[in-house]
């Protein structure tokens, strides 16, 4: 304030967006505090607020799916982008395992929460919603009775540019290996799988993995897959674990790929879809942006301050890689 020429209390109000103020004030304190290399104190200002100063993160658990979701660099980025995102903000972001909740209840008192791929019927999410704690979720709530903020990709398009491009590659029979539909990717994804294949007057083949996620599974699932009297020329994984699994079925098969096979696989942020070998052509989903953006929009929420939008997409970008360089006719349509 004395650096600045003025009252702590426009201080206060110029660094926290409050009071009426003229705009040059408001600038010249804010450069006056980065000259200063100034912070105000979060845990003075959480406690001014009646805030705790944490965000809740969980990953919500399907029934019937054991998934190591600490293996899949998805998540991971996710949530240490949300992290870095959140402590630049003053806040902190507590990971608490699906099982145990958040709130007053379960002894994890947070000023908002963020919701990773919400599972229909998750117990947790009627808790959050019903206690009025801000909540942002990435991806949908398939069973939603309220409009709620959310960020996600369009996964609808992004499963047509995979489609689309292992058609122009030459596939004709397309499997889709996914986990069952009880979240708004698999849903999307399988949707948008099966109006491809109707549009393409193309046999739908499906292949859901129930188990885990894990190159095992893909593995046992692509071998079921080759086993059929007409074997799919392409499977499209949902998580590139899968993907990965199908490409060691392939091999143990005798099955060549790319030449006889095409596999493409979607969140391939982990590094196993460039390294395998050939390398798999995956969709990324950029899951550092979707951390960062939902971290940005609670603590919007939390502050009051109205967003632009509660619903945000975040682009998938296709990457070509040596498993769907085959080049034949592409199939009709």
């Amino acid at each position: 304030a004395s650096a600045a020429g003025v009252s702590v209390t426009t201080v206060s109000h110029a660094l926290n967006g409050k009071g009426r103020l003229p705009a040059e004030t408001r600038e010249h304190v804010r450069r006056v505090a980065e000259e200063l290399a100034y912070r105000p104190s979060v845990a003075a200002r959480n406690l001014g607020g009646g805030r705790t100063g944490m965000l809740g993160l969980v990953i919500s658990q399907p029934s019937g799916i054991s998934a190591p979701f600490s293996d899949f660099a998805y998540f991971t980025q996710l949530m240490m982008a949300a992290s870095t995102a959140a402590v630049k903000a003053g806040y902190a972001l507590v990971l608490t395992p699906p099982a145990h909740g958040l709130g007053a209840s379960a002894g994890v008192v947070v000023d908002g929460a963020i919701v990773i791929d919400p599972v229909a019927g998750d117990p947790l999410i009627e808790q959050l919603l019903e206690s009025e704690v801000p909540l942002v979720t990435t991806g949908r709530i398939l069973d939603e009775r309220e409009p709620h903020p959310w960020v996600d990709n369009d996964h609808i398009a992004g499963a047509n540019s995979v489609l689309n491009h292992l058609a122009r590659r030459g596939a004709c029979r397309i499997a889709l290996m996914t986990s069952p539909t009880v979240m708004s990717y698999t849903a999307d994804v399988e949707s948008a799988y099966r109006t491809w294949c109707a549009d393409h007057n193309v046999k739908p083949l499906v292949s859901h993995v129930r188990a885990d996620l894990t190159e095992t599974a893909g593995y046992t699932a692509a071998s079921q897959l080759f086993a059929m009297p007409a074997r799919p020329d392409a499977i499209y994984a949902t998580y590139d674990r899968l993907g990965v699994g199908a490409l060691l079925a392939a091999r143990a098969a005798g099955i060549a790929v790319p030449d006889d096979l095409l596999i493409a696989v979607t969140a391939t942020e982990s590094g196993s879809a460039r390294s395998s070998r050939p390398s798999l052509t995956g969709l990324s989903l950029h899951p550092d942006q979707i951390g960062q953006r939902a971290a940005d929009l609670l603590i919007e929420l939390i502050e009051g301050r109205r967003p632009e939008s509660t619903r945000i997409t975040v682009p998938t970008r296709l990457i070509s890689r040596t498993s769907t360089r085959r080049r034949r006719a592409a199939i009709s349509g």
